[in-house]
């Protein structure tokens, strides 16, 4: 249990990343094509972090 507590962790750090990521590329950038990179970086991100801790759970 303790070794899932330390992976949300780090999950949430990773994420907390990409959201500043998001408003960087934002703010200097004009195209749709980076910011869709991005969304679909940070969806995948949460996407395999749900699931990885949902399957390494002891629960």
């Amino acid at each position: 249990m303790k070794k899932v507590k330390e992976l949300y962790f780090v999950w949430i750090l990773v994420l907390f990343v990409e959201i500043i990521w998001l408003y960087i590329v934002e703010d200097k950038s004009n195209t749709a094509g980076d910011l869709s990179v991005v969304i679909t970086v940070i969806a995948v991100t949460l996407t395999v972090g749900a699931v990885g801790l949902k399957v390494f759970s002891d629960d």
